[in-house]
């Protein structure tokens, strides 16, 4: 009787031991500056009594620096050359081991790193971790630069602001960047009501104030002819040297 009882026990530690899971964490810091260094921990639990061998596969994200370790493997994800870690690693009986590597991201915005992958060598099962995200922020020198805009750097760009993002939304503020924004719409009133009877009243005051100068100025130049004049007969001019042969 006392062998089945232990029989019993042995099976339920067992089946306890295989029931528990490697688990997998992994965590960062949620916000960084630019052109800081970002730290990622992984860490992997060996819940079982044995030391067990892991392999562990992490996915770095585009636009990043390797900084620690430097050396990272490629491969092809859909048509995209993905950089990776990869590390076979040794965990002693119920311990944690925790993996770190460093990247530098080099734009700002937010980042995703997906789940961690953990093979046990033992039983080829297959653990992921959780994904984690973090932001790159600015740092703040009271100008929207080039690869800065409202959603990535807010203190240098706000909302309304010339950044290549279209912030649709009606709050006073027109934002160049989008093509029907509430704020932007011009209004139906037409400024030519204005600007062409302007022209057209400046038009009639210059001539009105022309006119009486054209035509003193034509009086000047005009030739009075007494009246007299056009009725007197005219008579033909003597010959200064009529009458000389005759004297003699």
């Amino acid at each position: 009787m006392k062998k089945i009882i232990y029989l019993i026990m042995i099976l339920i530690s067992m089946s306890l031991a295989f029931a528990q899971n490697v688990d997998v964490v992994k965590e960062s810091p949620s916000e960084i500056n630019l052109n800081d260094v970002i730290e990622i921990n992984i860490h992997v639990l060996n819940p079982y009594n044995t030391e067990r061998e892991f392999l562990i596969n992490e996915n770095l994200p585009q636009d990043i620096e390797v900084i620690d370790p430097t050396i990272v493997f490629t491969k092809k994800n859909d048509a995209l050359e993905v950089k990776y870690y990869e590390w076979k690693t040794t965990i002693s009986p119920n311990s944690i081991k925790t993996i770190t590597y460093k990247i530098r991201p080099l734009s700002l915005g937010e980042y995703s790193i997906g789940a961690t992958e953990v093979i046990d060598s033992l039983t080829i099962e297959n653990y992921i971790s959780n994904p984690i995200t973090f932001k790159v922020k600015c740092i703040s020198n009271n100008q929207c630069n080039a690869n800065e805009n409202s959603l990535t750097c807010p203190e240098d760009c706000p909302t309304g602001s010339a950044d290549g993002i279209c912030d649709y939304k009606a709050d006073n503020v027109c934002d160049p960047d989008c093509d029907d924004e509430p704020d932007c719409k011009k209004s139906d009133f037409n400024m030519n009501y204005i600007i062409i009877p302007f022209i057209i009243i400046i038009f009639i005051i210059l001539l009105i104030w022309l006119l009486p100068k054209i035509f003193k100025k034509k009086e000047k130049f005009q030739v009075e002819i007494p009246k007299e004049q056009y009725n007197a007969p005219q008579t033909q001019e003597e010959n200064p040297l009529k009458g000389m042969g005759n004297s003699q």
